[in-house]
């Protein structure tokens, strides 16, 4: 063996150098203090203005009353919180065994060359903005099944929760478009978790002689169960503050433990249409309280979530439990005898050689395994025809609508010769604020994530409470994002402004920046780090020089998913940017947004032209979403290629 090189010992830093350190660490220190703070300091202002609600109508009035009358003082949540329960309720009973069935078609049942596409498509539906689904569902789904919905209600045995009157939007659609809305975020995280349950369990099963059927629903199904109940509140989470999409279909009056095919409210629905004209200050305080209320239920749900999910796919005592293989094959071999050994053969312990002397798969065990692949498959289908659909209606009815004239002209969607001009430069703008605020703060933040890691138990745990606080505002509803930065910046400034739309966007991006950062900073290699380190190099250039530039790539590819989660959110601009009819750049002035231009062609979609508009601007901006998120996956496949 050859002379193994020792690094120098007397390698001594100059002390600019340590003095840039500590500013490099300051810096990112200050950075995180700013977003923890900056978020903490706008939900207690929030919370704040709550107090005229509790001391005028009080909690239990304000949370059990069934009448919200903001003419006569009347302000009764439960509407609301009925309508947000059983939409979500609805969503989640459609949305679970379908995520379940999708996941385990792309990690065991499908074919190999299908699972990566079929896993593409799915996560696409995620990428489509709400304002689009409620566009597709308002104009599309309501008025085709209308028909439907009348003859269940007409022939109803006399169960309440279908009976009529079916005017329109109902409960049940408006549950049935969430429902495609939360399916990709679920089926993410199920697939992890299925994809991750130890391989010894499956083998062991498939050595007794299990079908492959059997396998999935003996050995993998009961490991990851935790994990998917842990998917189902997220999913759950991400329904409850669903806003746009959910108050474009759901008909909008109040409805309480009535039928699911009437129209009904939502929490966050009713804050976004009655805000910006609320009509006295109690009207205003109950509002906000609702954002709270829906705040807390989304909160809890969320820490619940995470929890369930890194119990089963973290580096915790049930992780380490998994990982000791051969109590699970025990566990496994014993479940799977039920089903697959002659009873004389459950008590003997499994060996290679008891392969040879199973029985063959009997008749029964092969249909019931036919039909389990087979709804599988099923699953898949049923999940990927809402993104065709919505996709097609959008290049059916709004190529034609496409032109230089719609790009380059301004006014509202219902006048013909208007077009997106002022639409497309006010999203540019407000995003734009977004990034500037969002990315210096979020990559800083994850910076000191990581040098937290070596720096003693206080900083690391300091940096646990990073990512735990990061996960929670990944949850919080985007109306509720508008709504902190409506109190704190549009009331202050007595003005809807794009800068208070950008902030409100920049709410939502941040933490979108500082995990995927973090994911990527991980991912650098630790000798490229140390060989740095160990030739004398500062903390700071290391990270300048050797952790950016490798870690850049995937930096980019989290701003780029960032950015297209963004720039088809609408509920937030609503009660921040407001909109404007005419071109504007005044980061302090109303200003318009290619959502809200979608959203408002929807609400006058009586006037034909209105409609084409609108089919015309949801095609462009779910082409420039779907455009971002291939991207982003093209940067991380080659990432992926080049560092195997």
């Amino acid at each position: 063996m050859g002379d193994v090189a020792t690094p120098p010992t007397g390698l001594t830093r100059s002390r600019a150098g340590r003095l840039a350190d500590g500013v490099y660490l300051g810096v990112t220190v200050f950075a995180a203090l700013v977003g923890v703070a900056a978020v903490a300091w706008l939900v207690l202002k929030m919370a704040g203005l709550t107090s005229a609600t509790w001391d005028q109508i009080g909690i239990r009035h304000f949370l059990t009353g069934r009448e919200w009358v903001p003419a006569t003082g009347q302000f009764g949540a439960l509407p609301a919180i009925y309508g947000t329960i059983a939409t979500s309720a609805i969503a989640m009973a459609i949305a679970v065994p379908l995520a379940v069935g999708v996941a385990i078609g792309t990690v065991v049942i499908l074919p190999k060359w299908m699972r990566g596409p079929v896993t593409i498509l799915v996560d696409l539906l995620a990428a489509i903005p709400s304002v689009v689904f409620g566009l597709w569902g308002f104009l599309v789904l309501v008025p085709a099944v209308k028909p439907v919905l009348e003859w269940v209600a007409a022939h109803n045995p006399g169960i309440g929760a279908l009976d009529g009157p079916v005017l329109g939007g109902s409960i049940l659609l408006a549950g049935l478009v969430l429902a495609v809305m939360i399916l990709p975020i679920m089926t993410a995280v199920i697939r992890e978790v299925i994809a991750g349950v130890p391989g010894d369990q499956a083998e062991a099963a498939l050595a007794l002689g299990a079908t492959r059927w059997e396998t999935v629903r003996s050995a993998v199904l009961p490991m990851a169960r935790s994990g998917i109940v842990g998917a189902a509140a997220l999913g759950l989470g991400r329904a409850v503050g669903e806003t746009i999409a959910v108050m474009m279909i759901i008909g909008g009056q109040p409805n309480t433990f009535s039928s699911l095919l009437g129209s009904g409210q939502s929490l966050a629905g009713t804050i976004a249409s009655e805000y910006n004209s609320a009509v006295s200050s109690l009207h205003t305080s109950a509002l906000i309280s609702m954002g709270l209320v829906l705040f807390l239920i989304a909160f809890i749900v969320n820490v619940v979530a995470r929890v369930l999910v890194s119990r089963t796919t973290g580096q915790g005592p049930v992780r380490r439990v998994m990982g000791r293989s051969s109590a699970a094959v025990a566990r496994v071999t014993r479940r799977v005898s039920a089903v697959v050994l002659p009873s004389r053969l459950t008590a003997v312990s499994a060996t290679p050689d008891m392969r040879a002397g199973l029985p063959r798969v009997s008749g029964t065990r092969r249909l019931r395994s036919a039909l389990g692949e087979a709804s599988v498959r099923i699953a898949v289908v049923v999940a990927l025809v809402p993104l065709v659909l919505v996709i097609g209606y959008c290049i059916v009815r709004g190529a034609g609508g496409l032109s230089w004239d719609f790009f380059t002209s301004d006014g509202e969607p219902d006048m013909a010769g208007n077009g997106i001009r002022h639409a497309l430069t006010g999203t540019a703008i407000m995003v734009a604020v977004a990034v500037v605020v969002s990315v210096p703060l979020g990559v800083l933040t994850a910076l000191f994530m990581r040098e937290s890691a070596s720096r003693g138990p206080g900083m690391r745990r300091a940096s646990a409470f990073l990512g735990a606080f990061t996960d929670m505002l990944l949850g919080v509803p985007s109306i509720v994002a508008g709504l902190v930065i409506a109190v704190a910046v549009v009331l202050p400034m007595g003005v809807f402004s794009a800068l208070a739309g950008g902030l409100a966007l920049a709410f939502i991006m941040y933490p979108i920046v500082v995990r995927s950062s973090d994911e990527m900073l991980r991912l650098v290699p630790a000798a490229q780090v140390e060989a740095a380190l160990a030739l004398g190099a500062p903390r700071w250039r290391v990270t300048w020089s050797v952790v950016l530039p490798h870690a850049l790539p995937g930096i980019l590819t989290g701003v780029m998913i960032a950015v297209a989660r963004v720039a088809g959110e609408t509920a937030p601009l609503l009660v921040t940017a407001l909109g404007a009819q005419f071109f504007s750049r005044s980061l302090f002035e109303p200003i318009a947004s290619l959502p809200a231009y979608i959203f408002t062609g929807t609400i006058n979609s009586t006037v034909p032209v209105a409609q084409a508009h609108s089919w015309a601007a949801a095609l462009v901006l779910v082409g420039f979403v779907l455009v971002l998120n291939l991207a982003a996956r093209t940067v991380v496949w080659r990432m992926r290629r080049e560092n195997r």
